[in-house]
């Protein structure tokens, strides 16, 4: 069975997000480029008709979007600068050419194009893809936060990604989920919720393709002092109301975020963020205690969106696992 969904599921999912539909080079460029940058964007040959689309999906400062020409185009943003893009595309195919390499993309290999270097690209035909759009100081601080230690050049990634083997593999089961699910929908009116997409975006990225940091991220790191962990605790307990990054507590602690989750896993036998889980619903759970006692009418599926639960299915497993019982039963006593 495909993990990945049917063009029609992921078409129809983004469809409600849809940014514009236009038959206008011009208009399609920049409605494009406020998305993305500015660029230079040509139809080839005299028989193809423009018929464009494009559905945009905010994450914070990362998005999710599918785009279509309907015709073969000619893309060049010379460099992409501020942003990395990852395009899988769903139909068709494209020439890529990135930096010195270039890669024939189609619904079994995405494209990961490096912000640093020069970028080419020529969509044939029906050509539709959905793409991906992180931030490169995000990317950069995940890496250096991880690596403990500030990146002494840019970070390049392969430009080729294999949708069915590892990396490649993981990565599409990751935006088949955040695509489909309903944990995405209002995710962007909580920041709590969209600062955790955009790190496991970076993350799963940084660690699962191959990039100029790959060697160095997978070194061993050894086990830090307690003393470590419980600064980290210390910051989670005053700031678990507010987006926490393992960046934020690798900072705070002194640490690289390669030994926080050494140090959380060896004392603590959790991640570092499944620690900050359970202080959340904890809290979720003092809230509802609190209701309860005072007799107050509360919504839980809004008390687990303020706490940073975007996907109410996997917060009741989780709430039921660490209370044994419901956040329906804690409310009615």
């Amino acid at each position: 069975m495909d993990i990945f969904p049917t063009e029609p599921e992921l078409v129809g999912k983004l469809a409600t997000y849809r940014l514009f539909q236009s038959s206008d080079l011009e208009e399609t460029r920049d409605t494009v480029a406020r998305i993305f940058k500015p660029h230079r964007l040509g139809v080839k040959g005299q028989r193809q008709k423009l018929d464009a689309d494009m559905d945009h999906l905010a994450l914070g400062t990362a998005s999710i979007n599918r785009l279509r020409y309907g015709a073969n185009v000619c893309i060049e943003p010379e460099t992409l600068d501020d942003f990395l893009l990852v395009q899988i595309p769903l139909a068709g195919q494209a020439e890529i050419r990135c930096g010195n390499d270039t890669v024939i993309g189609n619904p079994n290999m995405a494209s990961v194009l490096t912000p640093s270097l020069p970028v080419h690209m020529q969509w044939q035909g029906i050509c539709d893809k959905l793409i991906i759009k992180l931030q490169r100081q995000a990317l950069e601080s995940v890496c250096g936060a991880y690596l403990g230690h500030a990146l002494p050049r840019p970070i390049e990634f392969q430009l080729a990604m294999d949708l069915n083997k590892e990396g490649g593999l993981a990565w599409r089961q990751l935006i088949a989920f955040l695509t489909t699910s309903q944990f995405i929908t209002g995710a962007n009116q909580h920041s709590m919720v969209t600062s955790q997409i955009e790190q496991l975006l970076a993350t799963t990225l940084l660690t699962r393709h191959p990039n100029n940091y790959s060697e160095a991220l997978a070194n061993p790191t050894p086990t830090p002092e307690l003393p470590y962990i419980r600064r980290a605790e210390d910051y989670i307990h005053a700031n678990c109301h507010k987006p926490i990054t393992v960046q934020d507590l690798a900072q705070y602690a002194h640490i690289s975020t390669r030994s926080l989750y050494k140090g959380f896993q060896e004392h603590r036998g959790v991640s570092p963020m499944g620690y900050v889980r359970l202080v959340r619903l904890q809290k979720v759970r003092d809230a509802l205690l609190t209701a309860r006692q005072a007799g107050s009418t509360v919504n839980v599926t809004q008390v687990a969106l303020e706490w940073g639960f975007g996907h109410l299915g996997h917060f009741t497993q989780a709430y039921r696992k660490q209370f044994n019982e419901l956040p329906s039963q804690t409310l009615r006593g």
